[in-house]
């Protein structure tokens, strides 16, 4: 009889045991998870403030560079991403491209506009730039359904979705 008490105090103690390694390992798991929704919800407004900008040099009188805060928001995103989100590089690099050609296709315009303003008003700058904000958004929007699914969350986007013009459609 001490026997069978002692094997099941045993066995009690070995149960107790494995629930707390248990325990232990869904808190870390719950945290780690908790701490990537944070860092998802970063990532979101480090998008959300870029995106700002990109719709505000539609209306700047001139193109200045790419700007700190531009710069700012975009080092951040990428800074989470990598720390925190590694599956989302192709989605990253696609916003960085359309970031590219912005700056590029800004640059050329300012350049154009300073030298030859007949051709610069010929050139279709809106159009060609509200392309560019298209393909902006739609990079923005995949990286973020993605994120969504990666930090297993629902990510608050207070951007519209609508262009500059206001329209769903611009």
């Amino acid at each position: 009889m001490h026997l069978t008490t002692l094997y099941l105090g045993l066995c009690l103690l070995a149960a107790l045991a494995a629930i707390a390694v248990l325990s232990a390992l869904l808190a870390r798991l719950r945290q780690g998870q908790d701490l990537r929704r944070a860092q998802a919800h970063l990532l979101t407004r480090a998008l959300e403030r870029y995106s700002g900008w990109v719709l505000a040099q539609r209306l700047a009188a001139g193109f200045q560079g790419e700007g700190p805060e531009a710069a700012a928001a975009l080092d951040e995103a990428c800074t989470i991403r990598l720390a925190w989100f590694p599956e989302l590089a192709g989605d990253m690099a696609e916003v960085m491209a359309v970031h590219n050609r912005l700056v590029n296709f800004l640059s050329t315009q300012q350049a154009l506009w300073l030298r030859d303003p007949e051709r610069w008003m010929a050139s279709d700058h809106d159009g060609r730039f509200m392309a560019l904000w298209r393909q902006h958004r739609y990079a923005r929007q995949a990286l973020l359904e993605k994120l969504q699914q990666a930090a297993s969350v629902r990510l608050p986007v207070t951007l519209p979705a609508s262009g500059p013009h206001g329209s769903a459609h611009a």
